[in-house]
């Protein structure tokens, strides 16, 4: 029942947009463009008031330490509004894009506040410093210059925000001396660390695919399923709970090839519908999705599921009435 509860709003959603698809009125250009600027001002004022919360009523903390601390700090010191900080740096990943589709479009002084907007993202999204969704937004940008090479100010700004991104990285106290990208090329003589778990645990979700490929386990029997691996792999797994972090070898372990395959043809008809609508949005976005799902169980928690499916759905059902596509006037 909890995972039914969690993933109410797959069906919620289209649902609700399926029955108000026939008021054009609703899903303008206008309208969209103010839920987009509603989510990306709301995120920054989250961002920014816990940050100052966290550093101001911390007795001990100073801002260094608030920097270093803030991604557990978002997931367990702010009650009844805490979030994963991998979830967090996704929501501003989409932050980012969606800014991307607005800042060409508007007057000076919302443009002004939008570039300033851009740098407190990309700021923040380096303070929590989760590798998937900077790296995966940095995939999404290659693609999306590749999709428009011709247009040298697209190269030129989203090659200043990975340069800014990158710097930040670099910088930002905490890690000069701990660098969580590091890990990536140092998995063998590191086992504790985030990448090198991860095989670990993607080791064991194939093992147990290639026990059960065409049906599967069950949706509720997937974590059985680990544990019992767990227990000859790794016992410290069994007490942190950890579930398949990636969505595609869930889907396997709980569905089967069947549901697996049935899951794939659901973002191919996303693609596809972004390329007949001319969307570029709904095609990053969808990719954007796509890629975080490779190391995280999104649709697992409201967290992730909520956002895919209301922004997802928005960009589905909007009227194609023109091209969806970032700016040319950046």
């Amino acid at each position: 029942m909890r995972k039914l509860e969690t993933g109410l709003s797959l069906v919620v959603f289209p649902l609700i947009f399926y029955i108000v698809g026939a008021d054009k009125a609703l899903l303008t250009e206008k309208s969209i463009q103010t839920l987009k600027l509603t989510f990306i001002f709301s995120l920054v004022f989250f961002l920014i008031s816990t940050f100052l919360f966290f550093y101001f009523t911390e007795p001990f903390y100073t801002f260094k330490s608030t920097l270093i601390h803030y991604t557990n700090l978002v997931d367990i010191r702010i009650k009844h509004f805490e979030i994963h900080s991998i979830y967090l740096s996704i929501c501003i990943g989409v932050a980012i894009i969606f800014t991307l589709s607005i800042i060409g479009n508007c007057g000076p002084s919302l443009k002004k506040a939008l570039f300033f907007v851009l740098i407190l993202l990309i700021t923040f999204i380096a303070i929590l410093n989760k590798k998937g969704p900077i790296i995966f937004l940095g995939i999404v940008g290659l693609i999306f210059l590749i999709k428009n090479k011709s247009n040298y100010k697209h190269i030129l700004y989203i090659s200043s925000i990975s340069a800014i991104l990158i710097l930040f990285i670099l910088y930002v106290p905490k890690y000069n001396n701990v660098n969580r990208f590091k890990e990536l090329f140092n998995i063998e003589n590191n086992k504790n660390s985030s990448t090198a778990i991860r095989i670990q645990i993607y080791e064991c979700a194939l093992k147990k695919i290639a026990q059960s490929p065409y049906f599967g386990y069950g949706w509720g029997d997937t974590k059985m399923v680990l544990n019992d691996c767990y227990e000859q792999k790794n016992v410290d797994f069994l007490n942190k709970n950890y579930n398949s972090h990636n969505q595609f070898l869930s889907i396997l372990l709980s569905t089967g090839l069947l549901g697996f395959f049935t899951f794939i043809y659901y973002f191919f008809y996303l693609f596809k519908i972004s390329n007949k609508k001319e969307s570029q949005i709904l095609f990053l976005l969808t990719l954007y999705f796509c890629l975080n799902m490779l190391t995280e169980n999104i649709l697992e928690r409201e967290d992730g599921v909520i956002i895919i499916s209301l922004f997802i759905n928005i960009l589905l059902f909007k009227p194609n009435k023109e091209r969806d596509v970032l700016s040319n006037k950046i």
